[in-house]
């Protein structure tokens, strides 16, 4: 068996702010840990895993034997920053396993920020043909994993001979049935960690494969050592921000946290009365119960103006800001609160998607007019 993940695996964020780099270093932590125990044999590294830090990914690299691997992400001296492939033996056959990020005007400048310039994106296509080179009579079987997005992976499949198999990422998209460019085949397995894409090949006078998706949904059960990893996991971002001294500061007075649903209810009580009954007045309560009230990734969509001014912050942890209040829908409104004009903005489905992703919640977009009915307070 070879396992294996397309990038952006560690992080989800292109920015990650002083007050959530603790958080989201022991989230990567996690993941590292937990990929490393179910036997992870190769990583591409995605532009996201970037933002935490290549010196972080490089001590995950060393303290986990974590296998990251990337033909054409260099340092300024142009040389690979990670592995550019692995070959591993299975079943008596070698597979080979290189990594390639995207080199899009998009990609490369990300890729240059987040990393403050320490690395750069060099030519996929020449680095993917430089590893099939190495490779050639040396393995049995070839595995791109790619993180630049299916209509680049169309490309390499059909300009780089030799490829078997290309995992594709970064677009997010999951497929049952593989693409075929010539003799290669491309998939990829959503997003999130939702889905698990299982290819079955065979090798002999001729190559065979049969590919299955599988949803990990709330059916598939828990490994009662990954749960007990998730749970410390939980209570050590807990003590981060739960602690004094260990990143949380004293909590603002209620009075001196001006933009708070208090703030709202003075000349729109009927409408704050409605929205009480709604899960959007629950939110933050849903992580309570699971523990999860601080972690930044959860935080974003169940509290109000996540990191924003005046917003709640991981610093702070204001709690007359939990939940997703008028401001988390409305706008930005402390003019409003001084001057009392009209200061209206109409609630549309582009701002839900935000949180109501389509991983999270695949019909929401389909089912508009039913959710809208169920939060409304407006007449």
């Amino acid at each position: 068996m070879v396992i294996v993940d397309s990038g952006d695996l560690l992080n989800e964020d292109e920015e990650v702010s002083d007050s959530v780099i603790k958080s989201a270093k022991l989230k990567a932590e996690l993941i590292a840990e937990v990929f490393t125990s179910i036997g992870i044999d190769a990583v591409e590294v995605g532009e996201l895993d970037l933002a935490l830090g290549i010196n972080n990914l490089k001590d995950l690299q060393k303290k986990y034997n974590f296998p990251f691997v990337c033909a054409n992400l260099v340092d300024k001296k142009n040389v690979p920053i990670f592995k550019r492939y692995i070959i591993k033996k299975v079943n008596g056959k070698n597979v080979g396993i290189f990594g390639i990020i995207g080199d899009t005007s998009e990609m490369a400048a990300k890729v240059k920020e987040i990393t403050k310039d320490a690395a750069s994106v060099t030519d996929p296509l020449a680095a993917a043909t430089a590893v099939m080179k190495e490779l050639t009579g040396k393995v049995d079987y070839v595995v791109a994993l790619t993180h630049q997005g299916t209509n680049r992976d169309w490309v390499i499949a059909r300009r780089v001979p030799g490829i078997d198999l290309v995992v594709g990422g970064h677009d997010q998209q999951k497929t049952k049935d593989p693409n075929e460019a010539d003799k290669t085949l491309i998939v990829q397995a959503g997003v999130k960690g939702q889905y698990l894409g299982m290819m079955e090949v065979t090798l002999g006078a001729t190559k065979t494969s049969k590919n299955t998706l599988f949803a990990l949904g709330d059916d598939v059960p828990n490994d009662p050592k990954i749960k007990a990893r998730i749970s410390k996991y939980n209570d050590d971002v807990a003590s981060l921000y739960n602690t004094p001294g260990a990143g949380a500061t004293t909590q603002p007075a209620a009075a001196d946290v001006k933009l708070s649903l208090n703030a709202c209810e003075m000349c729109h009580a009927d409408q704050v009365a409605k929205w009480k009954t709604t899960d959007h007045a629950k939110a933050y309560d849903t992580l309570v119960k699971k523990t999860k009230q601080f972690d930044p990734s959860c935080l974003k969509c169940h509290t109000t103006r996540y990191e924003q001014p005046e917003g709640f912050s991981m610093k702070l942890q204001q709690m007359e800001l939990v939940n997703v209040q008028c401001e988390s829908c409305h706008g930005f409104r402390k003019q409003h609160i001084t001057d009392l004009k009209p200061a209206a903005q109409k609630v549309k489905i582009a701002l839900c998607i935000t949180c109501h992703t389509a991983d999270r919640c695949p019909t929401f977009e389909k089912d508009e007019q039913k959710v809208m009915e169920k939060i409304k307070h407006w007449k």
